[in-house]
């Protein structure tokens, strides 16, 4: 498997070089999208990502520096099969899991009103989901746990991670959360956790993962505040002094395998 950081920004100010949210799992037989931030589509094409590879999508929660590039993710998957004479099918659907429909609702509207009316051979399938597994194919599992980001909306949570199981690996995706979210979030034990600081400073994170006895095998940190993109060198040594074990500052178009 390999995770690609299409977009590591938190929804701050913009700072060169980095993008909204978003990675994406590969496997040998389709693409997953985790999060989609404003130029993860294009940041994957112009990487050599096969957008056309596709399977589903997951959304965090709606917020837009984890939502807002997803009218053109779709309408990339799109543009690129006209373009290459090699379009998805009928027999081909991709899944959007969100816990906001309204959210994938007016992106769909967009899309409607774009050229050719956004028509496609394959299909597009909405779910919205709660806790516990959301995506099981022969490929890839994905879990959901929710956090406390934000509030509950009609007594539903509309903040979550991921606990993704692909090929004998588990990797964790944090999505927007508070400290005290790790306890829930993470298995006692992961491949990879790839967790958002723009709510949190890196040695607190550090921290409760040490405090809670959670084995992590590699630590990725995404979604940067501010202070991490101003100086991301000087990030990387907080960050590797305050966890015994690897640990990344990740970057926009960057490609792990793990």
């Amino acid at each position: 498997m390999i995770i690609h950081t299409l977009g590591t920004s938190a929804g701050t100010q913009p700072y060169a070089g980095f993008h909204h949210t978003s990675i994406a799992i590969e496997t040998q037989n389709g693409l997953y999208f985790f999060d989609a931030g404003e130029c993860c589509a294009y940041t994957a094409h112009i990487n050599g990502i096969d957008l056309l590879k596709t399977k589903a999508i997951f959304i965090s929660h709606p917020h837009m520096d984890h939502v807002g590039g997803l009218g053109n993710l779709l309408w990339y998957i799109r543009k690129v099969g006209i373009a290459k004479q090699t379009p998805l099918g009928r027999e081909d659907n991709i899944d959007i899991f969100t816990p906001c429909l309204e959210t994938v609702d007016g992106f769909m509207k967009v899309l409607q009103n774009t050229e050719g009316d956004f028509s496609c051979d394959y299909s597009h399938t909405v779910h919205k989901f709660a806790d516990g597994k959301i995506f099981d194919n022969a490929d890839i599992s994905v879990t959901a746990v929710h956090t406390h980001h934000m509030p509950k909306k009609h007594f539903e949570y509309m903040s979550y991670s991921f606990r993704i199981e692909c090929e004998g690996k588990t990797v964790v995706f944090s999505g927007d959360m508070r400290i005290e979210d790790i306890d829930d979030i993470l298995p006692d034990r992961c491949d990879a956790f790839l967790v958002e600081t723009g709510h949190h400073q890196i040695e607190d994170i550090c921290e409760q993962i040490n405090r809670k006895m959670k084995k992590v095998d590699t630590l990725l940190f995404i979604h940067h505040g501010g202070y991490i993109m101003r100086d991301t060198d000087g990030a990387s040594a907080r960050a590797n002094a305050a966890f015994n074990g690897k640990v990344l500052i990740c970057r926009d178009g960057y490609s792990y395998k793990i």
